[in-house]
């Protein structure tokens, strides 16, 4: 793993192992489905990316249900529409828990919403997994019941840092000013926040911190400050529509920052690049998959002839969240709460699914824990998430960093053509 700015707190794994050792598993009743509650924003503004994410959600179960599901047991999707709000997402979260009885929850790619559903799981002691939401906090409040597959924010910031810093060192171009483009949302907000720690401990200066308002219509003047600032690199964080608006606008203002990396959200939606077509040659993006990847390359081909697109990370998390969920259903040998939390706190996945299929993300392990994070205890975080670098090249997504495993040499500057 590359070298981040945090401690790990390796004790976690042994108490959790003490727990799950001494819990005798009991056969499941094979007539019975096990259900899972996936709750995203189906409607709505934020649908494009909801629907994304059940893709590959619906093609995990398909798969698991077709090879003899859970010891024996089908699984079963219960759909929770969030529609991109809180208020509707902590309703949703009681439905499925009181009335549908599902026996654990896949969600949110909010993190506003996550964080409402963490609680409700655990009021409820069922266990929560998010394969989406970054956002740091929501694994400092001390759950027992919640877990986290997805890198945090801090992870993806630094290793955009890291990126910026390889750039810099290996490929001897110039890296000292950062400007930071950000919505008003709790993700961009994260963007700045970890920003601010982080650039100076790179050795870099943020020059502009350029902040809108999500869904905005018009983001000339915002465009004109990254432009007037002259930055090294724009780091950036948008949902879809916003990241579709701020290339369009990049070109419309003939701004060419040199290098663009956006922490993917909108920027590595499916549907990002086919809207701006000529234009976002050269942006790059924190992705948790690239069709490139050598070892998902089996799997996404599968999910393209299914679905028409490739695999993107969220799609790619939401797959691999799935067959966490069923490892820890087969490990406990039960549905019961408490013991699938268990089962998922002991979890330790080397390169394979047992069973099933290969990591497909950009790391080789899945082992929740403890960590420090800037000062600050974090809870059942996956400890060996990463992330990788792609940048779009002739309008097609290629992995550039880390070098030694890039598929292609990053362009530089951007083309932005």
């Amino acid at each position: 793993m590359r070298k981040r700015f945090k401690i790990v707190l390796g004790t976690v794994f042994c108490a959790a192992a003490l727990v799950v050792s001494g819990c005798k598993k009991k056969p499941m009743d094979s007539t019975q489905t096990i259900k899972i509650g996936a709750m995203y924003a189906l409607s709505g503004d934020k649908a494009a990316i909801g629907n994304n994410i059940m893709r590959g959600v619906d093609f995990a179960v398909e798969m698991i249900n077709e090879h003899g599901g859970v010891n024996g047991q089908r699984i079963e999707i219960v759909r929770g529409d969030t529609q991109g709000d809180p208020k509707v997402g902590r309703s949703v979260a009681e439905r499925l828990v009181t009335q549908d009885k599902v026996h654990a929850i896949l969600g949110c790619h909010q993190s506003t919403i996550t964080a409402i559903v963490a609680q409700v799981c655990e009021q409820y002691k069922i266990p929560a997994l998010t394969a989406i939401s970054t956002v740091d906090n929501l694994s400092s409040q001390g759950l027992e019941y919640f877990f986290r597959l997805c890198p945090t924010n801090t992870d993806y910031v630094e290793d955009q840092y890291m990126y910026l810093k390889d750039l810099e060192d290996k490929k001897g171009v110039p890296m000292k000013n950062i400007a930071i483009f950000a919505d008003n949302s709790n993700i961009g907000q994260e963007l700045i926040r970890c920003s601010r720690i982080l650039a100076p401990k790179y050795g870099f200066n943020i020059i502009a911190e350029v902040q809108y308002s999500s869904g905005t219509t018009d983001l000339t003047s915002e465009v004109l400050k990254i432009r007037n600032a002259k930055p090294d690199a724009v780091l950036c964080e948008s949902y879809i529509a916003d990241a579709i608006l701020f290339t369009k606008t990049l070109k419309e203002q003939n701004a060419h920052p040199p290098v663009i990396v956006a922490k993917a959200n909108g920027f590595a939606d499916p549907s990002f690049v086919p809207a701006t077509p000529g234009i976002s040659n050269g942006i790059a993006s924190v992705v948790e998959f690239s069709a490139d990847f050598p070892k998902g390359s089996e799997i996404n081909a599968k999910f393209k002839a299914k679905y028409g697109v490739d695999m993107n990370g969220h799609s790619a998390e939401s797959f691999t969240a799935i067959w966490v969920l069923k490892t820890a259903f087969e490990q406990a040998g039960t549905t019961d709460g408490t013991k699938v939390r268990d089962a998922l706190a002991n979890m330790h996945i080397v390169g394979q699914f047992p069973n099933g299929p290969k990591l497909i993300l950009p790391y080789n392990e899945i082992q929740f824990g403890d960590e420090v994070i800037n000062g600050v205890k974090h809870h059942h975080n996956n400890i060996p998430a990463t992330v990788a670098i792609a940048q779009i090249q002739d309008g097609q997504w290629a992995t550039v960093w880390p070098f030694e495993e890039a598929a292609a040499d990053v362009q530089y500057p951007a083309p932005l053509k």
